[in-house]
């Protein structure tokens, strides 16, 4: 018998509950769990369906499910908020009051969102690279609507032009 993990359950079982958590169906996560090659498609239906009402396996499945919502799960709060810190940063957070420049570890909040990357040199000069402030100022606009403002002002001189002629047109004239 196979040793059982810190969830009580076997690596058939544990590889089970993953596949299934990705989404495959109970017989396609059973055939990839088990030696299932020689068995009948009712046998695997069968065990699949057990394995799977199994109280150990399903809080598994279950854990592995919510442990990646976690990870997948966008916050458009947070996302706006990090847009946000680009848009308003000022390179001028990198200073420090006597003109020295700040390591990455003394730079506020705003500052670091900013900063796409640093380097440190053989001789201790930090070199910072910041990330595109007209993209985020541009992201900014189109996610508080400005975009579509402007777009208002914009006119079709040919939508213009016909609705100027509207009941103005007579018809071809004859010479």
């Amino acid at each position: 018998m196979s040793a059982k993990n810190e969830h009580g359950l076997t690596p058939q079982q544990e590889k089970f509950a993953h596949e299934v958590a990705k989404g495959k169906s109970l017989a396609d996560a059973y055939r990839a769990s088990y030696k299932a090659e020689r068995m009948k498609a009712e046998t695997i239906y069968a065990r699949s369906s057990e394995l799977a009402a199994d109280s150990k396996v399903s809080v598994r499945v279950r854990e592995i499910q919510a442990a990646a919502a976690d990870r997948a799960e966008l916050d458009s709060a947070e996302i706006i908020r990090e847009i946000r810190r680009v848009a308003i940063s000022d390179i001028a957070g990198i200073m420090h009051q006597d003109g020295r420049v700040k390591l990455p570890h003394e730079l506020d909040p705003v500052t670091r969102a900013a900063v796409a990357s640093f380097e440190i040199d053989e001789y201790g000069r930090i070199k910072y690279k910041f990330w595109d402030k007209g993209n985020a100022l541009e992201k900014a606009a189109k996610i508080l609507g400005l975009f579509e403002k402007d777009n208002k002002q914009k006119t079709d001189p040919l939508a213009d032009l016909l609705a100027s002629l509207s009941g103005n047109v007579l018809g071809p004239v004859k010479e």
